[in-house]
């Protein structure tokens, strides 16, 4: 590296690295950034189901978790939403907005990927590849990065080797004891945003069946979150955007040791005595006396899902909708409005999306730069922050990775 510019080392090509990077290089900074995999940016690439939902208009609400929910957001906030839309713009990358969600306007991932690659090469940063750091030395006011193949100088180091979730990518928490041996503490990092495990015989029947609704988190006999949307049940786990945001609070509650299941309502719209009201106007009505129960009820939910609940409640589906009893229609309603299922575990990390825990906050300042060394920044999941599904956990580690990078710069 030159001695006539500052020079940085970033470890790690995901969203935090690049930003970083490329926000340093902008300011006059001398850049090398270090991956492990072949490829850079693995993880973007396949992010969103390839799609790159990398910012979200709707910061309301439960979004953002962290020992330092406040912090997070002011970081966020120092490089918003906003701000991040203009900067791939100005890349070639217009945005295309979904609901909040935003994604490039070519619904490729490939494009966020690529532009952040381009934009790298035209500030001459140094893109290493297939090297894996595996050593951090501080001394003499400089870092030491050592690699299977060399080792790298710098005046200062950026950290954003991600979490632990999806190993595949690179995200295997590698570097965690020696960012420990820097004087850094890392809380437990566990899955977020996975699908829930569970043996409820339920689901052998039930596999393949997608469903609006409103989820409910029961932990230890007392519903703590509800999220709504589409879930899937599978074989051997529940899926789907609702139970992926509750999965981290299931994640420590498994944890604690503590019972968990999902409280599920298909009807949230209707009040319990109103769906009541309902199903026995539509059982009961004389015009439809030669219609089964199956048949009155045909379009109010998946087939699969209306015959397992209408059996689980003595209504025989093939019988007529007349001949069963009022007692039946209160346990359908019942069951429509909290159908339980027992929850075993989260899925591992490698397929979360993001994992919880990390380096607390309070371990580094405003710009991300470590308390306990001077010239050490970390950005992205590597810290104790995550987010719900629809783009936030991009746009963290885009903030923190810009912050980090400009401060490093001065």
């Amino acid at each position: 590296m030159s001695k006539d510019k500052k020079t940085l080392t970033v470890i790690g090509s995901g969203p935090a690295g690049m930003m970083a990077a490329i926000t340093a290089a902008g300011n006059g900074m001398e850049v090398t950034v270090i991956e492990q995999n072949e490829k850079l940016c693995r993880k973007i690439y396949a992010t969103g189901n390839g799609r790159c939902n990398f910012t979200n208009l709707n910061w309301k609400g439960d979004v953002i978790r962290s020992g330092d929910v406040k912090k997070a957001l002011k970081i966020i906030k120092g490089f918003d939403n906003k701000a991040l839309i203009e900067f791939f713009d100005k890349l070639g990358v217009p945005a295309k907005t979904i609901g909040d969600y935003v994604y490039p306007n070519s619904e490729q991932a490939l494009s966020v990927a690529e532009a952040l690659i381009c934009e790298a090469k035209q500030l001459n940063i140094k893109l290493i590849t297939n090297e894996k750091a595996l050593d951090i030395k501080n001394k003499n006011n400089s870092f030491e990065v050592y690699t299977d193949l060399g080792r790298y100088i710098s005046d200062k180091l950026l950290i954003a080797v991600g979490g632990k979730a999806s190993p595949i990518h690179g995200s295997d928490g590698n570097l965690n004891k020696k960012i420990k041996e820097l004087g850094h503490h890392i809380s437990k990092q566990m899955p977020a945003l996975v699908a829930l495990k569970t043996d409820d015989k339920k689901l052998e029947k039930l596999a393949g069946v997608r469903v609006k609704c409103k989820v409910f988190l029961d932990i230890d006999g007392k519903a703590v979150n509800n999220e709504s949307g589409e879930i899937i049940f599978n074989k051997g786990n529940i899926s789907g955007i609702p139970v992926m945001i509750l999965s981290r609070y299931a994640a420590l509650a498994f944890d604690e040791k503590k019972k968990v299941k999902l409280v599920i309502d298909f009807f949230p719209e209707l009040e319990e005595h109103v769906l009541t009201e309902k199903l026995q106007q539509l059982f009961y009505n004389t015009k439809v006396k030669n219609k089964t129960a199956y048949e009155v009820m045909i379009g109010y939910l998946n087939n699969k899902l209306l015959d397992y609940c209408l059996r689980n409640s003595g209504i025989n589906p093939d019988k007529p909708a007349y001949s069963n009893k009022h007692k039946n229609i209160i346990e359908l309603v019942s069951l429509l409005k909290n159908f339980e299922l027992s929850v075993k575990a989260t899925e591992g990390f490698e397929k979360a999306q993001v994992s919880l825990g990390g380096v607390p906050l309070s371990e580094v300042n405003d710009k991300l730069e470590s308390m306990k060394i001077p010239g050490l920044y970390l950005a992205g999941e590597i810290l104790d922050v995550d987010g719900s599904c629809g783009g936030y956990n991009l746009q963290w580690a885009f903030s923190s990775g810009f912050l980090a990078g400009s401060d490093a710069a001065k």
